[in-house]
């Protein structure tokens, strides 16, 4: 593994926070096979390890009551003030921490959302979202479900039962000794269940489960650095994917890698069934998709390997091999997502991303990121040979040509560039693709809007490009998502404490619903 560079406060050491957990070592509890098995610090939900005695907080449940007021539950994250950065930033090469996560059944929500009020007790709110004669409303909202520090992943199945992930936020606790080697804590990342009525159906306590499984499975160490998460569910199998830190490497004076990190539960008993799946290092964006077969993992990876990955039965496969040296933190790609395709009986899946349309480095920016699609075979996981476009690069020092269909084509000279991709399916083998339109020059960035087309399976343009937004972000770390037949996504206000669902059909005609 390469050495992370430029990732700031993530590696930030905190000594004198470790002294007194290192010195209890040999009083904690341990394995059979005598590995330390610990709650190293001040946790939100209380360390029992089975989730037996959490902090239970207020509930608020009001089935068939329509339009429970957000300003009561929560501040929501602002994309607007929050979350800024373009193509000439640094961050941007990483995925981001989900903020509002979203799961749809195509006709009503669930939302996990991070909560930045500091005046509650509870980090996050779970919301239940249906339509009305007027709109869309909160109709109910669990304020005392088991959380960490953060939301890392929310799944529904099609009992209305919800599965969700949170993990602590401790970049600050990071060094070369702490966490110990072989040290499997408690309350660092929890996978639940819930029932409709919000009933815990399990809450699985995941690095010691995981050591339970495998007791040489990889430790969880500072989960959603450099990267973000995702889980999902199907199949009776639940899988979450997250960015990860791993043991120190004493070549490089103690520094940790990045690399992905994937456990797979069974979806009834919450007991982990898998420790690993495909090894990606470093993984700086990660996304789920479950096909009606099994959860594919899809990942931008910037070493070992340096290409998109589409991981299937636990198999990596290339997706598009990316410029540049091995670790070089600087992938000048954007990892979009991937949706099925239904009607073609040889090829089953077509991913977007976006990406420099030049084979050049050197810079941060080296040409404009363009937007575009490939195409993955049901059979054997090869990519389409008749996609009318090449890109030939330098990667990892080999040189490869990609097969690809580019979707926009903006030129050096007009400076715009294609951020935040998103690929939705509205049926009929039809996809409205977003994406952020930003103009960059040198070390500024100005944001153009969100743009949004219609493709059909082949990538096709069916709706050519349209301006849909200029007042409003798609979030960097949270998913679009299906909603009555339409393409969606979900922005909160901070200020005025609203949550808006924002809509673009087939024709890219735009509507936004306020949910205050």
């Amino acid at each position: 593994m390469m050495k992370l560079t430029k990732l700031g406060g993530l590696m930030t050491m905190v000594l004198v926070m470790m002294v007194g957990m290192v010195v209890l070592l040999p009083s904690m509890a341990r394995g059979d096979d005598g590995r330390a098995l610990i709650t190293p610090h001040q946790s939100p939900i209380a360390p029992t390890g089975d989730g037996s005695n959490l902090l239970f907080l207020p509930l608020i449940i009001t089935p068939g009551v329509p339009n429970i007021p957000i300003a009561s539950l929560l501040i929501p994250f602002d994309a607007n003030q929050s979350d800024l950065t373009g193509p000439a930033s640094w961050a941007t090469n990483y995925g981001k921490r989900p903020e509002i996560i979203i799961a749809s059944n195509g006709v009503e929500l669930a939302v996990l959302a991070q909560d930045y009020n500091q005046g509650t007790a509870w980090n996050a709110v779970l919301l239940h979202i249906t339509p009305t004669a007027n709109g869309y409303a909160v109709t109910q909202a669990l304020t005392d479900i088991p959380m960490l520090d953060r939301v890392m992943g929310l799944a529904m199945d099609d009992a209305g039962n919800t599965y969700y992930a949170t993990g602590v936020d401790e970049s600050a606790l990071i060094s070369p000794t702490y966490p110990p080697l072989d040290t499997y804590r408690s309350d660092i990342v929890r996978v639940i269940k819930l029932n409709p009525t919000g009933a815990v159906l399990f809450n699985t306590d995941l690095d010691t489960a995981r050591y339970a499984y495998n007791n040489n499975a990889e430790m969880i160490i500072n989960p959603m650095v450099a990267g973000t998460a995702r889980l999902a569910v199907g199949g009776n199998e639940i899988a979450l994917v997250h960015g990860n830190n791993t043991d120190p490497d004493w070549n490089i004076g103690g520094q940790r890698h990045q690399k992905a990190l994937s456990t797979r539960l069974n979806a009834t008993s919450g007991a982990v069934t898998r420790t690993s799946s495909v090894w990606v290092s470093h993984s700086f964006d990660q996304r789920l998709l479950y096909d009606g077969q099994g959860i594919i993992e899809h990942h931008l990876g910037d070493a070992y390997p340096r290409y998109l990955v589409f991981g299937r039965n636990h198999t990596s496969y290339p997706l598009f091999h990316i410029k540049g040296g091995l670790g070089e933190n600087n992938t000048r790609t954007r990892l979009g997502n991937i949706a099925l395709i239904e009607n073609d009986p040889v090829y089953g899946y077509i991913a977007l991303f976006a990406s420099e349309s030049t084979p050049d480095t050197g810079d941060v920016i080296n040409g404009p990121r363009n937007l575009a699609i490939v195409r993955i075979n049901r059979s054997d996981n090869t990519l389409d040979p008749t996609l009318p476009d090449t890109l030939t690069v330098t990667s990892a020092g080999t040189e490869y040509t990609n097969r690809l269909r580019w979707l926009t084509n903006y030129s050096a000279a007009s400076d715009l560039h294609a951020e935040r991709p998103k690929l939705i399916g509205i049926g009929n083998d039809q996809y409205i693709v977003l994406w952020e339109q930003w103009q960059s020059n040198g070390s500024s960035n100005t944001f153009n809007g969100i743009y949004g087309l219609r493709i059909d399976a082949q990538g096709d343009i069916l709706q050519p490009a349209t301006l849909i937004t200029t007042a409003h972000h798609l979030h960097r770390g949270d998913d679009a998502f299906l909603l009555d037949g339409r393409a969606a996504w979900m922005t909160g206000n901070a200020s005025a404490r609203k949550l808006y669902i924002h809509f673009v059909d087939a024709e890219l005609n735009y509507e936004i619903v306020t949910l205050d």
